[in-house]
């Protein structure tokens, strides 16, 4: 378990606020109800090693770097463009009439109308399902105009909680890994979490900007989904100033946290253990830690569980093939000196910001990420975990 390993290696003064008994999970959920297709290249990138949570040991060798030829030879493989027929929960599309639901799904258990919607909820052991559909309206309401976008009658909006049939895009139902969604869908254009329940929320958009697919990421599955018009807080809302080349400025946050920025406690958790080292402090919050400095300076941030995630949706587990799909070819690879035993870490340089990366790294042999740190200095002995971490 990541999050006692640190404390144990630590050896160090501990102050607790709160009992945590939380681990990290199995490296990769397995690829539930995925098409044969999907789940053929899955297990064609997947190494044949053990988990990701075995116990670390003390290597304290450092490796080699990369040249850029070998890092420009490293596969990255990205699904097909997402397009209008993605969008769609349990075949419902944006825009389909009552009609066609009822079609597909019989009778409503509740059905409900006003002047401008209709709403049909189905509640059963096997599916919970509410739809919400813009009654038709009048020929000019369907047009845009100067200061208004055009209405669009039938189907906005499709709430999926529960059906273990009900089919989505790409292959993908409820319960599927978060993984098996970023590789199937993406990137998000967002991720938004909510710290009370711990629950994340990937946000998709259709390429006409008319749609959002929204899905619930809780225990590292997909618990819920939504299709239904962008709206605040879930689309996209960087500025072409947060953009250089496919780096975002949002890459080098984590956990909603930024080196170099002034750090608040309980910022979005409480904190559970608070480790001092010399003049830095770690705080602790069970998913992930966060390093500060005697100025209250935020200097590091790390993943402790496959509980957190990146703003991409990376967390510990990944195999580096969905790395790489998400993040492109890394700036910086550093290559450990044992195969069987070291690891190599994947940098991924901020432009926004001089000597701040965004580090995964990697169990070389088994080819599944080991640790996220957001760093705002250099790793020197990085087969060290507790160097890793600044712990000593």
């Amino acid at each position: 378990m990541k999050y006692q390993n640190v404390l144990a290696l630590a050896g160090l003064w501990i102050c607790c606020a709160a009992a945590f008994a939380g681990a990290a999970g199995t490296a990769v959920d397995s690829d539930h109800a995925l098409s044969a297709a999907a789940q053929a290249q899955i297990q064609q990138d997947k190494s044949k090693g053990a988990s990701h949570t075995e116990q670390k040991e003390d290597r304290l060798s450092d490796g080699t770097a990369m040249d850029a030829a070998q890092i420009a030879a490293l596969t990255v493989r990205t699904p097909a463009p997402l397009t209008a027929a993605d969008f769609a929960v349990g075949g419902l599309h944006g825009g389909d009439t009552v009609d066609m639901v009822k079609k597909m799904y019989g009778s409503p258990d509740t059905y409900r109308q006003s002047a401008h919607y209709t709403k049909l909820s189905y509640a059963s052991d096997d599916l919970h399902m509410r739809i919400i559909s813009r009654n038709d309206m009048a020929d000019i309401l369907k047009q845009t105009g100067e200061t208004r976008k055009a209405v669009r009658p039938g189907v906005e909006s499709v709430f999926l909680a529960s059906g273990k049939t009900v089919e989505l895009p790409r292959g993908l139902r409820l319960k599927a890994p978060a993984e098996v969604l970023l590789r199937q869908f993406g990137t998000p254009e967002t991720i938004l979490r909510d710290a009370d329940s711990n629950v994340y929320y990937f946000v998709y958009e259709s390429p006409e900007k008319t749609e959002s697919l929204v899905f619930a990421i809780a225990n590292r599955k997909i618990e819920r989904v939504a299709l239904m018009p962008p709206r605040l807080p879930y689309s996209s809302s960087f500025s072409s100033h947060d953009v250089v080349g496919t780096r975002q400025k949002k890459d080098f946050s984590l956990m909603g946290f930024s080196v170099n920025e002034p750090f608040q406690a309980n910022k979005y958790n409480m904190w559970t253990n608070l480790i001092k080292r010399e003049s830095n402090n770690f705080w602790l919050y069970g998913d992930y830690g966060v390093e500060v400095d005697r100025h209250n300076t935020v200097r590091k941030v790390f993943l402790l569980t496959n509980n957190a995630y990146t703003s991409r949706g990376a967390t510990l587990g990944y195999h580096i093939s969905t790395i790489l799909s998400l993040y492109g070819r890394p700036d910086r690879v550093e290559v450990g000196p044992d195969k069987d035993k070291s690891v190599d870490a994947y940098y991924y340089d901020s432009p926004f910001q001089k000597g701040v990366s965004l580090v995964f790294i990697v169990k070389h042999q088994e080819q599944y990420v080991d640790d996220v740190i957001l760093i705002s200095e250099p790793i020197h002995h990085l087969q060290d975990p507790m160097e890793r971490y600044g712990l000593k």
